[in-house]
């Protein structure tokens, strides 16, 4: 009897999916033409093109740079992850915003190494960067110290997310970002603050191009607010359960459906990508991009894109 109810409830789970996300793949989609500030997608025949990430220089290992809190006018402290030829040319670079897990809180000063435990300043540490993304980014990673919050400390930033625009705003400007390609992710208690920055900052002046939250808990509310902006999300099989209606991946899939069917309609439907069997830890093979072999629930959004060039498909129209 549990199994057929279990059966019964993924069956209606799935065709709602279907329903709300009739997409596995953003190259299939083209954009609105409106005046809004929301993101272009690149591969949407709307005449935008490659050429501001094509003419960068290769990415043959950069430099990953500590800025411990206080040293620079930023809130946190932050690693920087700066590509190679950065420092010998004047152009511009896309901009990947990383958020850490819980365990990878501290001070920013004498704990800002604990950033590099785990996700994409892990890969960098670890020099297994610089074949990921097609074309060069800066990494920013920023550390957040629970001491400065009051709020819920299961999500990075505490809920807080003007904090974090003003961080993104001061990386934009002290080196040289391409401001139409900023990007979002984050992992676990880090993917909780990306829910966060789409849910409480209004598209149209977050900077933000595209997010990607990964192993998060997802919210029930305000969809409407990032209506505008591109979203792909991961979560592992066994982080939750969708019979029971609780955890990450209950919680993410609630919000990718909610998020998808809402009306006015969003700009791009969000993606939602399961790895079977997975638990809480489904960000290194997101991020490492070893997840589109390892295998994803069919139900969902394949993992047939890198996460990274996913990204690059959209910029937005103004800063």
């Amino acid at each position: 009897m549990k199994k057929t109810k279990r059966l019964l409830v993924l069956s209606m789970m799935a065709g709602l999916f279907a329903l709300a996300s009739c997409e596995n793949s953003s190259e299939n989609i083209t954009p609105k033409t409106d005046a809004s500030p929301a993101a272009v997608n690149e591969a949407g025949g709307g005449g935008s093109s490659y050429d501001d990430l094509t003419s960068l220089p290769p990415d043959t290992g950069g430099q990953h740079l500590a800025k411990t809190k206080g040293t620079t006018v930023a809130k946190f402290g932050y690693y920087i992850y700066l590509p190679a030829g950065y420092n010998n040319n004047t152009k511009t670079y896309p901009l990947l915003v990383f958020l850490h897990g819980k365990g990878e809180r501290g001070n920013g000063t004498t704990e800002l190494g604990r950033v590099l435990n785990t996700g994409i300043p892990q890969l960098i540490k670890n020099n297994q960067w610089k074949n990921k993304p097609r074309y060069p980014m800066i990494v920013v990673s920023p550390q957040y110290d629970q001491a400065d919050g009051k709020g819920n400390d299961n999500n990075w930033g505490e809920g807080d997310v003007t904090k974090l625009k003003a961080f993104i705003e001061h990386v934009a400007t002290t080196y040289r970002v391409n401001k139409l390609r900023i990007y979002l992710t984050g992992l676990s208690h880090g993917g909780n603050g990306v829910y966060d920055y789409l849910i409480m900052q209004n598209d149209a002046t977050s900077h933000v191009a595209a997010a990607a939250p990964v192993a998060a808990w997802g919210p029930n509310k305000w969809y409407n607010t990032s209506r505008n902006t591109p979203i792909w999300v991961f979560c592992g099989g066994a982080d939750g359960s969708i019979v029971k209606k609780y955890g990450n991946l209950w919680t993410s899939l609630n919000y990718t459906l909610n998020y998808n069917l809402q009306l006015p309609a969003p700009l791009y439907k969000a993606k939602f990508t399961v790895y079977p069997s997975v638990g809480h830890n489904s960000w290194s093979r997101t991020y490492d991009l070893t997840g589109m072999t390892s295998g994803t629930d069919p139900l969902y959004n394949p993992y047939n894109t890198a996460l990274y060039d996913w990204f690059f498909q959209y910029k937005r129209a103004t800063y």
